[in-house]
């Protein structure tokens, strides 16, 4: 356990050394932000509510979407990626670790560093400019903790599967954006679920990435009842299960077919 620790140390660390990058993402962010916040106040000025969602509801999701999509940026699966495309990853197989394991602690000191260095303050500049709403109550509260938790562990296994298939393909590019593109869309991140024509929502609420924003900002905001928050916390844990399974045998696979063709 020690030697994971040790990884998501370094790449905490390794981060601090871009400060000025991260200035300038806050910056982008912000700016972003503000077209958005623009595009909705428009359309909410036709009704005071769309869909159960007023507009500061509405304001509330778009800003912790930005703020936990920052959370969820993970380099680690670009740098598996490059790894495995030009053959390098056949020296850390032969490390007494498992890659799987270090590639979510690589992950997690990631989060971890852009929790403290960078959600925070996106936080205190956009509550100190917009009016937030706070969470429906302090249980539904530890909920979208929990949700938060579990929508990690989604996002960052479907990082270490789109990571391992560059196994059978040198255009990683192709395989990241369309994974990008899915998760972006599927995950509630540009606007809730709800908004969703039914039959489209019910597509999106059988594939993991909802559990990724619109499950744990639909539990913050209190849309969703007591059963229903347990239906999908219990949801994204049957998720967290089959995507560290179906890595973990595309890995396999990988490794098998590289061992195959000699390293």
């Amino acid at each position: 356990m020690d030697v994971y620790i040790e990884f998501a140390k370094k790449s905490f660390q390794k981060l601090l050394a871009y400060r000025l990058s991260m200035f300038f993402r806050l910056c982008g962010f912000l700016v972003s932000l503000l077209v958005v916040y623009y595009l909705w106040k428009t359309i909410f000025t036709a009704s005071s509510t769309i869909e159960g969602y007023s507009f500061k509801m509405m304001l509330t999701y778009l800003v912790l979407s930005f703020a936990i999509n920052a959370l969820y940026d993970m380099p680690a699966e670009y740098a598996l990626s490059d790894k495995i495309i030009r053959g390098e990853v056949a020296m850390d197989l032969i490390k007494p670790i498992d890659l799987q394991g270090v590639f979510f602690a690589e992950s997690a000191g990631t989060s971890i560093n852009q929790l403290i260095t960078y959600n925070v303050a996106f936080l205190i500049i956009t509550t100190s400019l917009f009016k937030i709403q706070p969470p429906a109550s302090l249980l539904g509260f530890s909920f979208f903790i929990t949700s938060l938790l579990l929508g990690f562990i989604i996002m960052t296994s479907i990082g270490f599967i789109t990571a391992s298939l560059c196994f059978w393909t040198n255009d990683a590019w192709g395989i990241f954006f369309v994974k990008t593109a899915m998760v972006t869309f599927f995950s509630g991140s540009l606007i809730p679920l709800h908004f969703l024509p039914n039959w489209l929502k019910e597509i999106a609420m059988m594939l993991p990435f909802h559990g990724i924003v619109y499950s744990p900002l639909s539990i913050y905001l209190g849309t969703v009842s007591f059963h229903k928050i347990i239906i999908l916390l219990l949801n994204q844990a049957g998720w967290v299960i089959i995507l560290i399974v179906t890595g973990r045998m595309i890995w396999q696979m990988g490794i098998r077919r590289v061992v195959i063709q000699g390293g």
